[in-house]
């Protein structure tokens, strides 16, 4: 199983965070969460607006992968907080994240360049004070092979930078393995050519 199409990108730790800033009166509470799936981020999304059912916003952006990704102002003028939001992950080529920055309305209109700078400067606080990791995508592998052959199969998939995730020891060895994207091609090929060995 492949779990995408980018070797290595950065997101942030199991967290969540929070911050927050006020701007000409008004709260506009930051919540970053690392999620996996577009139906994590929306179950997260959707517990924050339950907890702040009474803010007069709670706008938000999520990327998973390149080509997974959402925004929306919930209710603020178009384009100026989901969007705002989105735009801080992408200058930061953040994945797996889920931004949602809470308004309180405090009174004063802060027009529509007010409100795309506040919205970027809560995600980008946010950021800031989050703890950041980098990860790499690896291709799920089953390996099955015989008990004389394992000495060598381990050292193959160290060498690629691989990890065995779970091991079972029957009347073969079957290891799963993750293994890099970018050391996959050049893995499996010294697999095929160099051990009597099969993908399940």
């Amino acid at each position: 199983m492949v779990t995408g199409s980018e070797d290595n990108f950065v997101t942030v730790g199991a967290g969540p965070y929070r911050s927050e800033i006020k701007i000409q009166g008004s709260r506009f509470i930051t919540h970053i969460f690392h999620v996996k799936s577009q139906n994590e981020a929306l179950s997260k999304y959707h517990q924050v607006k339950k907890k702040f059912y009474d803010a007069s916003h709670n706008c938000f952006a999520y990327r998973i992968d390149r080509d997974q990704f959402r925004y929306s102002d919930d209710g603020e003028p178009s384009g100026t907080a989901g969007k705002p939001i989105f735009q801080v992950i992408e200058g930061q080529e953040m994945r797996q994240i889920l931004i949602i920055v809470t308004r309180y309305f405090g009174g004063t209109k802060l027009g529509t360049g007010g409100l795309i700078r506040a919205y970027s400067e809560a995600a980008r606080k946010g950021l800031d004070q989050s703890h950041k990791i980098e990860k790499i995508r690896c291709k799920e592998i089953k390996i099955a092979t015989r008990y004389e052959l394992l000495h060598e199969v381990r050292e193959i998939i160290s060498k690629y930078k691989g990890t065995i995730v779970s091991s079972d020891y029957s009347d073969k060895v079957v290891l799963i393995c993750h293994v890099p994207l970018g050391t996959f091609g050049a893995f499996q090929d010294e697999m095929i050519h160099n051990i009597e060995i099969s993908e399940l």
